[in-house]
């Protein structure tokens, strides 16, 4: 852990990867293991199916729980990185406003949000727990959509508009007709399956596959947003945290009581 924190602190550029790389290893996984146990069919299950029995529900909330993780840190990264971009100047057309610093705040707790809703997905199955497990659900892909929108919205204001620029704004669309057609077409298999007009084996086979497809695209292309902070983060370094040790010395005074004087390392004194 620590030599991976080492890493990263000039090599933060690694970090989006590795939780791309992570989160989307990590639905696979669970896919492989409920397959393999029989659990699910092979042919596009829903992401949530793949982790309802042992021991793939076990795999599935320890990756995803550290996937989440990794994600809140990008979020914050990302907000401590565009803090010092605006606040520094460091680009000429950078010009940092209250909308701006709105926007960023707001990317912050929506952020955090969503990775706390996927943890939430990970550690409420979908059969067991179905109300927190669809509210997670819901941050985790409906806020990941605000997140993504925000942080397009953030970089289309401050030209130049630049690849990397077009790539978030691809990505955001392609994310919105995913979770869109996601929505409908679950919304659609329920309702028809509740009337007893077919199951996902037969009839209804056409609209689950378009549903089932649709979230495993979702998931991905929130997921992959984070793969264009790449050549931003690949411009800064992490210096923190800093820690301030509080060292005790005691005296004496003229009157033989004994006082502690307490002294930070940067020399503050505290008596």
């Amino acid at each position: 852990m620590a030599l991976c924190i080492l890493l990263l602190k000039k090599r933060v550029h690694y970090l989006p990867v590795i939780t791309a790389v992570f989160i989307i290893a990590s639905f696979f996984i669970s896919y492989g293991v409920s397959v393999g146990h029989g659990h699910v069919e092979a042919d596009f299950p829903y992401i949530s199916h793949t982790a309802v029995k042992a021991p793939e529900r076990c795999i599935f909330a320890q990756l995803i729980n550290i996937g989440a993780f990794l994600l809140a840190a990008n979020v914050y990264v990302r907000y401590l990185q565009q803090t010092e971009m605006f606040k520094e100047h460091v680009h000429p057309f950078v010009d940092c406003c209250a909308k701006d610093r709105r926007l960023m705040i707001a990317s912050l707790v929506i952020g955090w949000l969503s990775a706390l809703g996927l943890s939430m997905v990970a550690n409420f199955q979908t059969i067991e727990m179905r109300p927190p497990h669809y509210v997670g659900a819901g941050m985790a892909f409906g806020l990941g959509l605000v997140y993504c929108w925000i942080q397009t919205s953030i970089s289309l204001r401050h030209p130049p508009i630049d690849c990397v620029t077009v790539l978030q704004l691809l990505n955001s669309i392609i994310l919105s007709i995913c979770l869109v057609t996601f929505g409908v077409s679950k919304t659609i298999f329920k309702v028809k399956e509740g009337r007893g007009e077919g199951t996902k084996h037969d009839e209804l086979r056409p609209v689950y596959l378009v549903s089932t497809i649709s979230e495993w695209l979702t998931a991905a292309a929130v997921v992959l947003f984070l793969l264009t902070f790449y050549p931003s983060f690949s411009k800064i370094t992490i210096t923190g945290p800093r820690i301030v040790l509080q060292r005790s010395r005691p005296y004496s005074t003229a009157n033989g009581n004994t006082h502690t004087t307490s002294m930070s390392n940067n020399g503050t004194l505290t008596v």
